[in-house]
């Protein structure tokens, strides 16, 4: 069976939507936005949309599908900020046990100088309280680009698998935040140290999802920006030790390039994804 390969695609209009954008990429699973990514404010999918969606998808063969969280939420916020957030993670999950999602994919946001130690129990009983509301879907941690602030160092990521241990729990990597947080993927022994890593801090059983993506921001400069594949600093060989590893093959990859054209995930990226692959 050939590998998962995805991308992020513009569900507007319905989730349905979201089916024929994969198709125009050849694309063979798909991560969505359930609603605007620009507002609060989230609604539970209409049952018909949904019995559609599911059978559409099926028929297909599109899965695994995910959903995106806003980039809005933070769930280590002093502020109404969290409540904002926890309310549209619930609806998330919630529409991704309608239309079976794998998982919600989450940025955890910013302990804002705080500090983790700060924050981290607070966060530990929001997840907590988010898986216990809802019912199978997964609530997947993105790793950080390091950026100052920002929850998603493995460090954290590891210990909110071991005190949250539940397992709907799980972990998405992305290539360009792990590059900007100084993970060298252009080689391959630092790649196996990677991978030694993710197993030493109990990640590695968690990865469900890589998001693929080559980096514009030099190695280690704690900057999150997406390049087309190929076109950054880590180039398709350092992509490739990493996608390709026996360890990760298995993995479902999905893109949230920019695209020749400047409007996202292309048909040029995917194939040059099953290259690597």
């Amino acid at each position: 069976m050939s590998r998962k390969i995805g991308a992020h695609v513009s569900s507007a209009g319905g989730p349905l939507n979201a089916i024929t954008n994969a198709k125009n990429i050849n694309a063979n699973c798909l991560q969505i936005f359930a609603g605007s990514p620009r507002t609060w404010t989230r609604s539970l999918y209409p049952n018909k949309d949904v019995t559609l969606f599911n059978q559409t998808i099926d028929y297909l063969d599109l899965r695994p599908v995910f959903i995106h969280a806003l980039y809005l939420v933070n769930l280590a916020s002093d502020t109404d900020i969290t409540q904002k957030s926890y309310l549209s993670l619930k609806t998330d999950l919630q529409n991704g046990d309608a239309i079976q999602a794998a998982g919600v994919i989450v940025h955890l946001g910013s302990h804002q100088g705080r500090g983790f130690t700060i924050v981290k129990d607070q966060l530990v009983t929001q997840i907590r309280q988010l898986l216990a509301e809802t019912s199978t879907t997964a609530f997947i941690i993105e790793n950080s680009a390091g950026q100052q602030g920002k929850i998603g160092t493995l460090e954290e990521i590891s210990f909110l698998l071991s005190a949250v241990d539940s397992p709907r729990l799980k972990v998405c990597l992305d290539t360009a935040h792990l590059f900007a947080a100084g993970y060298d993927l252009r080689s391959a022994a630092a790649v196996d140290d990677l991978l030694s890593e993710l197993e030493q801090r109990n990640i590695l059983h968690s990865l469900v999802c890589l998001h693929l993506n080559d980096s514009k921001s030099a190695l280690g400069s704690r900057r999150d920006l997406h390049e087309n594949l190929g076109d950054g600093q880590i180039g398709l060989e350092g992509l490739a030790n990493f996608v390709s590893h026996p360890r990760l093959a298995h993995l479902p990859l999905i893109l949230e390039v920019p695209g020749l054209d400047g409007h996202g995930p292309d048909a040029h990226n995917i194939q040059l994804a099953r290259s690597l692959a």
